[in-house]
């Protein structure tokens, strides 16, 4: 993947020139970094998951080894994944992004979240959209805006499952520490 991601070695040599980023103390022990120049974001994930596709230039993490994916659906019952993406090319705003999204699919609920993340980073501002499915997971998308790219971390789930509220958890705590890529 030569140019998707950063390799350790370069984000520590890069990592004094970030100006607005997560803090190490404030990414939780045993996380682990996922950094994509080419979307515009380094992300942090919990080293108990997985990454389901390493040839993609944006996180796509489950709670379950790749080996226990369902066949067409994904996600077998309790499980869950997060993906983080950059927008469809030509849409340069979150509404307009919303608004396409919610134009072709079941919205269950829609609401404005703000995250309190430790200085020197400013709050961050998401709009969650929680899409319902009738043939599989239901997905919660939070949209939000990290130093002028906007970004959606999705959340595939089962509706109703047990571990649902934990991994709403992992993906804000995940947010509260998603940054922009060194320069």
């Amino acid at each position: 993947m030569p140019g998707t991601t950063m390799t350790k070695l370069g984000w520590l040599l890069l990592l004094p020139s970030l100006a607005v980023g997560a803090l190490a103390s404030d990414i939780p022990k045993g996380w682990r970094e996922f950094v994509s120049a080419q979307a515009g974001y380094v992300a942090y994930y919990p080293g108990s998951w997985y990454i389901l596709e390493p040839s993609l230039t944006t996180l796509y993490i489950s709670s379950f080894p790749p080996s226990k994916a369902v066949r067409a659906v994904i996600v077998p019952e309790n499980g869950a994944t997060i993906s983080v993406a950059p927008p469809p090319a030509g849409i340069r705003e979150i509404e307009r992004w919303v608004a396409r999204d919610i134009a072709v699919r079941r919205v269950r609920s829609r609401s404005s979240i703000t995250l309190q993340r430790s200085e020197p980073n400013p709050p961050l501002h998401v709009t969650e959209v929680v899409f319902e499915s009738i043939e599989g997971p239901d997905t919660t998308s939070w949209y939000f805006d990290v130093s002028g790219r906007i970004l959606v971390a999705n959340l595939s789930y089962w509706r109703g499952g047990s571990n649902e509220e934990k991994y709403r958890q992992v993906l804000r705590e995940m947010l509260l520490v998603i940054a922009p890529p060194p320069r």
